[in-house]
């Protein structure tokens, strides 16, 4: 997957939250997206995945403008990537391994495949002791944690991460690095949002974008 961001400016209430921004994330890129509170990461983030669409200029998803996009396109690309976002997002009325198993049934898993892969998944980052809780039941940590098994378990081509680590300690913070970067290893692209200096270290191979006050710097 390869998208394209052209000279996008995004619009709230007449105020920019990003003014003539463009970047290209490519197939297999690594990217860390830097900047204080404010500066338009979320934005950016959310302009990648359609769940907004720019103001003027173009977000070009293999080619086709994102504004263009029947319901069923949009439908198909998100299932290509792995969205991770700073409210985690979980069903609230189901465990963390039935909130696991959702996005694997979506992408066509047996019910065999999809128990085996999130519980690897959930082992890989350690939070097996989890599986069973309510999302209500879960530390701040744990949310994100379970918000990021959830992206990797359906292998997908890109994940895209906001503030992955905003409620982790320092030690799980760098764990979870370890697990990003076995991500890019291994192919998927990885666009990842931080405010943490030494998270954005863990990635020194990484291309880094930094805004300020929505334009990049």
């Amino acid at each position: 997957m390869i998208i394209d961001v052209q000279d996008v400016t995004m619009l709230y209430d007449g105020i920019p939250a990003l003014s003539n921004v463009s970047a290209t994330i490519g197939q297999g890129a690594l990217i860390v997206l830097t900047g204080p509170t404010g500066a338009g990461k979320t934005t950016f983030l959310r302009l990648l995945y359609a769940d907004l669409l720019p103001t003027s200029g173009v977000v070009l998803i293999n080619g086709t403008a994102t504004s263009r996009m029947k319901a069923a396109q949009l439908r198909t690309v998100r299932r290509s990537i792995g969205i991770v976002q700073q409210n985690c997002r979980l069903v609230d009325d189901y465990t963390v391994y039935d909130n696991m198993l959702m996005p694997l049934a979506v992408h066509g898993l047996s019910k065999a495949d999809a128990s085996k892969r999130a519980l690897e998944t959930l082992a890989d980052l350690d939070i097996s002791y989890v599986r069973h809780k309510l999302p209500r039941q879960l530390s701040g940590g744990e949310r994100h944690l379970v918000a990021l098994a959830r992206a990797i378990a359906v292998q997908p081509g890109i994940i895209i991460a906001d503030e992955p680590t905003g409620t982790l300690d320092e030690a799980t913070s760098m764990a979870v690095a370890g697990v990003l970067r076995r991500q890019a290893e291994s192919g998927t692209s990885l666009v990842i949002s931080t405010h943490s200096a030494s998270f954005a270290a863990a990635f020194p191979a990484a291309q880094h974008i930094h805004l300020v006050e929505g334009s990049l710097a």
